[in-house]
């Protein structure tokens, strides 16, 4: 059974103490090692993975004993955050250090469609090429089309590999890769059926064909022993970037397509025999699937005899949305593996669900073990990196987690607040964790709801009426927090300004369109651009 509060099994939690202690009397002078080292930079950003899809959080039905051990020796952040509650947002403010009232990008998609980042954006692989770094990112980007400002390669990145289209980053047999912004063709994969898998999304149990041995028979492939799995061609670049690179400083940005829906995995033999329905046992292989890249990647950095010089920090992107590839009801748990949480919500939304989190550091023999309460976010990963690599941070809306990885004890003194508005099922609320508070607004004219998260995890008791001076607190958060956007639909925003911007997009010729996954062979496309 899943515990109410959002915190780590009793078994994990032993474990950690036994840890610590070791660590504690093992370990010396952690500050000074830290701010004289410039350290090798990985970031794993699993994709719509649920809080406790990780066996280590205490996930009973599936093991992912690579990331445990991350986990169990590294430093979890239990009251962690996405930058915004959907996918493309979250990325951009990951990215840049930015909430999303100053991101670029605040949702999925604009009145003109998917939004980019531009050069008056700054990443965190520019400030890491400006410290020296090789800088390389693989798997969905989502933050800019081929032929805009917001590709990789003209975001700081020297190498990259993946979808930079963030729709076309459904499929896991892709017609077509991106790589350092040119066309990759992978023939192996024409023909694939997408429209049978959108369809399986919409089918409760799954769709999907399998052999008597659990091995995947892609739809529409004409060999599928050639059939090649994205995350698999992503993946080994990933590893080739590494060994291309591990003589200087570097940063991965890996950005993994898994374990978002719809769901497809080369093969579900592992779980062939549990009782549960096709879809359970593609999830579960799919977490299994990233857990093994994230062990390879860790067996890579230790042949390297880079482990003690290499930081992983590892976490998902928003919060619960499997609900989706499984034909229920929106937020509703999973009756098998009981992953959401007690959180309120989910992705789409700004409530605590929609950006609540798993987040963890691990760095052998520089960080302690342990768990830290301090409310942390993504968009700390900027001032963070920034501060490793010793160069000055510009401005965001981040702090530093140096000194929580120092071991200093912030509770409640690192981030005064963290505000999010918008969201596709919600595109004028805002939301603001400060201190135990969760204040959220589904517009600007509805009363603010309350709720103390420390309290009260499933945020069941609307606490507004006995504490006006929060919500007014609350409410002046909201008004500082958001600034105008160009494209995108405001908190408050009439029919008439939204009217204006699409009109405005038409007369601009400035329609960002999304290529669905695929729908177009590579030959088909015209310079590699495919915005209109």
């Amino acid at each position: 059974m899943k515990k109410a509060k959002p915190t780590p099994n009793c078994q994990f939690i032993c474990s950690l103490l036994g840890i610590l202690i070791f660590s504690i009397i093992s370990c010396t002078d952690k500050t000074q090692t830290l701010s004289s080292t410039k350290p090798n930079i990985i970031i794993i950003l699993a994709d719509d993975m649920s809080y406790y899809d990780l066996s280590g959080l205490g996930q009973e039905k599936l093991s992912t004993p690579n990331i445990d051990k991350l986990l169990q020796n590294g430093l979890f952040f239990n009251n962690a955050y996405a930058g915004s509650s959907e996918c493309a947002p979250s990325r951009g403010s990951l990215l840049t250090g930015k909430n999303m009232g100053h991101c670029r990008i605040r949702l999925n998609s604009s009145v003109r469609g998917q939004e980019y980042l531009q050069d008056s954006d700054t990443t965190i692989a520019e400030m890491l090429k400006s410290a020296g770094y090789k800088t390389g990112t693989v798997g969905k980007w989502g933050v800019g089309l081929p032929g805009t400002e917001g590709t990789p390669n003209k975001q700081g990145f020297d190498y990259s590999c993946g979808f930079y289209d963030q729709l076309r980053a459904h499929t896991f047999y892709p017609f077509y890769l991106m790589e350092n912004d040119s066309v990759v063709p992978i023939p192996e994969n024409y023909g694939f059926d997408m429209a049978d898998t959108y369809l399986h999304n919409k089918h409760a149990t799954g769709i999907h064909s399998y052999t008597e041995t659990g091995e995947l028979i892609p739809k529409g492939i004409k060999d599928p022993s050639k059939a090649i799995n994205s995350q698999d061609f992503i993946h080994q670049k990933a590893i080739n970037f590494i060994h291309n690179n591990y003589q200087n400083p570097f940063s991965l940005y890996y950005a993994t397509q898994l374990p978002h829906g719809p769901v497809i995995t080369p093969s579900i033999r592992e779980y062939m025999n549990k009782p549960w329905d096709q879809k359970h046992k593609e999830w579960a292989a799919m977490m299994g699937h990233l857990d093994r890249c994230v062990g390879d990647i860790v067996k890579t950095i230790d042949q390297l005899g880079l482990s003690d010089n290499t930081i992983i920090f590892f976490a998902s992107d928003n919060g619960y949305a499997q609900y989706g590839y499984f034909h229920r009801k929106p937020y509703q748990d999973d009756p098998v593996f009981r992953n959401k949480g007690s959180w309120k919500g989910g992705k789409f939304i700004p409530l605590d669900g929609g950006v609540r989190i798993p987040f963890l550091v691990n760095w052998p023999g520089k960080i302690n073990p342990g768990i830290s309460d301090e409310v942390v976010t993504l968009y700390d990963l900027l001032a963070t990196s920034c501060d490793l690599a010793g160069v000055k941070q510009p401005e965001n809306d981040g702090k530093s987690l140096v000194p929580l990885l120092n071991g200093e004890k912030l509770t409640g003194h690192l981030h005064k607040y963290l505000y999010w508005e918008g969201g596709t099922h919600n595109k004028t609320a805002q939301s603001v964790r400060y201190g135990n508070w969760f204040a959220f607004s589904a517009h600007p004219d509805s009363s603010v709801q309350l709720w103390d998260v420390s309290k009260d995890t499933s945020c069941m008791h609307d606490l507004a009426s006995e504490n006006t001076q929060v919500v007014d607190e609350a409410i002046a958060i909201f008004n500082k927090e958001h600034t105008p956007s160009e494209w995108y639909v405001e908190p408050g925003e009439d029919e008439a300004s939204i009217q204006m911007k699409r009109q405005k997009m038409e007369e601009e010729g400035g329609v960002l369109k999304s290529i669905k996954g695929n729908s177009i062979y590579p030959w088909k496309l015209r310079d590699c651009a495919v915005t209109n």
